[in-house]
């Protein structure tokens, strides 16, 4: 069972995460709190695998209270769900340590797919994000000399940062799982160490 606590200022928010993650049977909607202190208390009483939490939204939480929740409860795992928001504050939130960002705007397999990557501990952006983040294409600039990647590649990273599996993204695609495999290790021998991006990719496409 995942204990999950939904920490947002918005009542509509809050009410329509327990609306979509209600009915799945191993996922438990521990507490919904609205302020930071009621948050910490929640953490302290509740120990809940997973903290979705929006520090952008009326500076009712912000980075900082996450900062104090990484500090004094390093065993939970923080997924944050916000409003879109661009390049420069998805990397203030990855700066802090944090590895898994979705947007309101997400589909509700992307939500649910989050909170299962986010408790297991993996990265996990959803694809929104991860297109702020790397670009559409998600391709270097043009004036670095690394090669292309094909648009069976680029489909491959965008199913992992849905969360599936191998087994998953191969049925899918209709694919073998040994060359899903090989796709990923192509990936990263093509992107190489000079991509700028390289370490959030790896860590998206490691096995």
């Amino acid at each position: 069972m995942v204990d999950i606590i939904v920490a947002d200022p918005q009542i509509l928010t809050r009410e329509g995460v327990k609306s979509i993650l209600s009915g799945i049977v191993d996922i438990n909607i521990a507490g919904t709190p609205s302020h930071p202190m009621e948050l910490e208390q929640m953490i302290a009483d509740l120990k809940p695998k997973v903290i979705l939490i929006d520090p952008f939204y009326n500076n009712r939480f912000t980075l900082t209270d996450i900062r104090n929740i990484l500090r004094r409860f390093n065993w939970t795992h923080i997924l944050v769900l916000s409003n879109r928001q661009s390049k420069n504050k998805i990397s203030e939130v990855l700066n802090l340590g944090i590895k898994n960002f979705v947007f309101k705007e997400c589909s509700r397999e992307e939500l649910v797919n989050s909170v299962y990557t986010t408790a297991n501990g993996q990265q996990f952006f959803c694809k929104n994000t991860f297109e702020i983040l790397f670009g559409n294409k998600l391709l270097p600039d043009k004036d670095e000399s690394l090669p292309q990647l094909s648009l069976r590649e680029t489909e491959l990273i965008r199913l992992i940062t849905e969360g599936l599996t191998n087994k998953e993204i191969a049925e899918k695609l209709f694919l073998s799982i040994h060359t899903v495999k090989t796709h990923r290790k192509n990936i990263i021998k093509k992107l190489g160490f000079t991509f700028k991006n390289t370490a959030e990719l790896a860590s998206l496409i490691q096995k």
